[in-house]
């Protein structure tokens, strides 16, 4: 079952409408039902109660007012792998000072195409 923290996505009449997160969940007076209460991550934030069940808080499609509503849980960021960082050979050691002047000389040396003038 979605936590409270979580960030959903609600799909209202089957297109992707808005974020929200998930301030709290309780239990409601109706059995195997809780109230949600959502925070919209919109301008106003907006904060609503919607009384669901946990299958609709693990993304089956449910209707309010005839339209379809669906609650889609975001992956969190950073939750794809990182690509592996290229080797350019040695890297310098965290708060090692690098001159660039190393640098430079290497690349004059390399400009120069044979004419002196």
């Amino acid at each position: 079952m979605r936590s409270i923290g979580d960030v959903i996505a609600i799909y209202i009449d089957n297109k992707p409408s808005v974020y929200a997160r998930i301030e709290a969940i309780t239990p409601d007076i109706k059995p195997h039902w809780y109230q949600v209460r959502l925070l919209f991550l919109s301008f106003p934030l907006q904060e609503t109660t919607w009384i669901l069940r946990e299958e609709y808080l693990e993304g089956s499609s449910f209707t309010m007012k005839d339209i379809p509503v669906q609650i889609i849980p975001v992956e969190e960021p950073g939750a794809e792998k990182p690509y592996p960082p290229k080797k350019r050979g040695k890297k310098p050691r965290s708060g090692e000072i690098v001159s660039f002047e190393k640098f430079r000389k290497k690349k004059h040396e390399g400009d120069s195409d044979g004419d002196d003038s």
